[in-house]
């Protein structure tokens, strides 16, 4: 899930927070029996990661967007 906020004055503030086994379906659990008892145990590992991201000062270009430069052009 992303979001971003607009401070305008004070620059663009972005969010993203992601969850990785949210269902817990990563887990492994294993007994095998023969000439020697193995044995293997893997715990899920739900993992929540967060990411803040700030970009401050940037430039404001009057050439962003659709038909950028078209004045510009048409006046050459």
């Amino acid at each position: 899930m992303q979001r971003d906020f607009n401070l305008r004055r004070v620059g663009q503030l972005t969010l993203d927070v992601r969850c990785v086994d949210l269902f817990n379906t990563n887990k492994t659990d294993a007994t095998i029996y023969g000439i020697r008892e193995l044995t293997v145990h893997n715990p899920a590992r739900r993992t929540f990661l967060i990411n803040l991201t700030w970009k401050f000062n940037e430039a404001r270009s009057k050439y962003r967007g659709s038909g950028a430069g078209e004045k510009q052009k048409a006046r050459m």
